[in-house]
């Protein structure tokens, strides 16, 4: 009843502030300050200062703050990562993990007192020791696929062997297929997902997901994070399978970005995944701009009244 905003924004992706960011053309002269419950941000506009705020009651993923002044603490970030640590505290798991994550994650894992087993040591002139390697460990009990670059035959091998023994836990972080690094010119990755579907055919098992769109990211989010109304949660991604989706199991409204790798037509296609809002590209944000209720017929535009060669759009 204090809160002065219609809604708190969550953004789920490092790539959507990067987009505002080159849409001002000026970033340096962006300042970005956390208070206990928002991310504020300054920019100049007309020889004045103006702020924009976004919710971070859940969370907000920027991985690249070494470009910007950002003020960022751990509390105020939600990844996959959190939500395993998280799911594995509540299952009270107190065995030895096999984990495909960064060394980063790793690190994560160890502080949370979580144990994992040592990645697999091949060797090209040595076939008998690679194969000892890739073999079932009976110490694993649970193997953990997140996102790892430095992937490989070993990795994938380990996995599927252990998770032979249908005791082991198989956990799952991110399931994109893609990851959109441009918007215009296209320019997108190949994402884990594939790499994940690799394990789970040959297993022959199904992970337990806790990343988007996945029930425990929710339980993780309502947990930790102080959500009172789910309807003044405005949660923004550029994904059908994982954002929209996600937003509809939490119950959140949904503002759908136009500058991912699905189109505004593919998220219209289910209820679960069509969005409350769209916006063409998080950088109006920064604009004059009007945000437009919408329903199933139809789609709002956010229209940006200061450029002259756009035509306003008014509220119906």
């Amino acid at each position: 009843e204090n809160d002065p905003f219609d809604f708190h924004l969550t953004v789920m992706n490092s790539s959507h502030l990067c987009n505002l960011v080159k849409a001002l053309r000026v970033p340096h002269m962006i300042n970005i300050t956390v208070q206990p419950s928002f991310l504020y941000l300054t920019f100049p506009k007309s020889n004045a200062y103006h702020n924009i705020v976004l919710g971070l009651k859940f969370g907000y993923v920027f991985q690249s703050k070494s470009c910007l002044n950002c003020n960022l603490c751990s509390d105020h970030i939600v990844n996959p990562i959190k939500s395993i640590i998280w799911y594995l505290k509540k299952i009270d798991f107190r065995d030895e993990a096999f984990a495909i994550v960064s060394s980063a994650c790793r690190k994560n894992f160890r502080e949370a007192g979580i144990r994992l087993t040592e990645q697999p040591n091949v060797s090209e002139i040595n076939p008998a020791a690679t194969i000892k390697e890739v073999l079932d460990r009976p110490s694993v009990k649970a193997v953990i696929v997140d996102f790892d670059v430095n992937w490989n035959w070993s990795m994938l091998a380990l996995a599927i062997s252990c998770l032979e023994r249908k005791d082991v836990l198989y956990i799952a972080g991110p399931t994109d297929e893609w990851f959109q690094i441009q918007a215009l010119p296209q320019i997108k990755i190949m994402g884990p997902g594939p790499l994940l579907n690799v394990i789970s055919a040959q297993s022959g098992r199904q992970p337990i997901l806790c990343a988007k769109p996945s029930q425990n990211l929710k339980d993780y989010i309502l947990d930790k994070c102080n959500v009172t109304n789910l309807k003044r949660c405005l949660f923004i991604g550029d994904t059908v399978n994982q954002d929209m989706k996600f937003a509809s199991i939490c119950g959140f409204l949904k503002l759908f970005v136009g500058t991912g790798c699905d189109t505004l037509e593919q998220a219209q296609k289910e209820d679960d995944s069509c969005p409350d809002y769209y916006i063409p590209s998080l950088g109006q944000l920064f604009s004059d701009l009007t945000i437009q209720n919408v329903n199933v017929s139809s789609i709002s535009k956010i229209v940006d009244s200061s450029c002259p060669d756009r035509e306003k759009i008014n509220n119906k």
